[in-house]
């Protein structure tokens, strides 16, 4: 048994075949449905014996795994697990953070086999039942590369994560730069060393409370005063401040950090959604614009 990397320019007649073979012959899956265009655009593998086409797999690039068939008589061979194993390790050379799949819900114990976990409810495709299904590669997010909104439980950690993946602009939004997540040691870092980057560099801080800043000892506002052409501070009018439902973080056009003000544990992140964050930046220098320097914040006692 062997499995090589195919292509689908060149060896489109074999995985043709297989797929037809079990998806539209044996399972009924109607052809229009089985081609869906996309193969063209997809990695491609084939698993021969002696020679003999047995089974295929793809992954789209965003790590959907699919079409993974194994003609029937080679069946509980460990074709399959020959086939998974290779698309796993092709994902992990791409540095993805998680592949996923729609598993038949009579796949589904195979597929757990590999650290797969389910998500979502059950939902019919083709007339078959199915679960989608899940495994992370890795737990850190990489600014620019990871899409997707999720939710953010840690949010210290994931302020502490964009920041220091930062490179060229940073906008904050914050009611007061809450310290537990902003007064630590290593987003203090991670703002230093950006705003010491490039002279281009550029770290806009929006607050909206700034008399909860007054006496507290911030180090970040201790920072921005000694780094302050490349670090800017301004405070909103009070007559603007409670108009804001969300405070929030955009790193170089490209991740986002949201929270909800009147629910404390509500955020979310997306580490690579540029339409996203380039709404919340004209929000951002909107409300830029009709901020000021606050006398407060320079006679803060640091």
């Amino acid at each position: 048994m062997n499995v090589i990397e195919a292509s689908w320019a060149q060896d489109q007649a074999q995985l043709h075949a297989i797929r037809r073979e079990v998806f539209v012959e044996e399972q009924g899956v109607p052809e229009d449905l089985e081609w869906d265009g996309e193969d063209d655009r997809a990695h491609h593998w084939l698993a021969t014996d002696n020679g003999e086409p047995v089974g295929t797999v793809r992954m789209l690039r965003d790590g959907h795994i699919g079409r993974m068939a194994v003609r029937k008589p080679y069946r509980s061979k460990g074709v399959g697990k020959d086939l998974l194993l290779r698309v796993i390790r092709h994902a992990k050379l791409q540095n993805l953070r998680e592949v996923w799949l729609n598993a038949q819900l009579s796949a589904v114990g195979f597929y757990e086999q590999f650290g797969f976990v389910t998500y979502g409810p059950e939902f019919m495709d083709a007339g078959i039942a199915h679960r989608s299904m899940r495994l992370t590669l890795r737990q850190d997010f990489i600014l620019g590369k990871d899409s997707g909104k999720h939710a953010v439980t840690d949010l210290e950690h994931t302020v502490a994560s964009m920041v220091s993946q930062c490179r060229r602009q940073l906008r904050i939004f914050s009611e007061s730069l809450d310290p537990s997540v902003y007064d630590n040691d290593t987003v203090r870092s991670a703002l230093s060393e950006l705003a010491r980057l490039h002279k281009t560099t550029e770290i806009r801080i929006l607050v909206l409370r700034p008399d909860q800043l007054t006496g507290r000892g911030h180090r970040l506002l201790e920072l921005q005063q000694r780094l302050n052409t490349s670090i800017l501070l301004r405070a909103l009018p009070e007559d603007q401040a409670g108009q804001a439902e969300e405070e929030f973080l955009v790193a170089d056009n490209a991740g986002l950090i949201v929270s909800k003000r009147n629910e404390p544990n509500a955020h979310w992140a997306d580490f690579s959604n540029r339409p996203s964050a380039l709404n919340y930046i004209l929000q951002f220098d909107m409300l830029w614009n009709l901020a000021q320097e606050d006398p407060r914040l320079r006679r803060l006692s640091l």
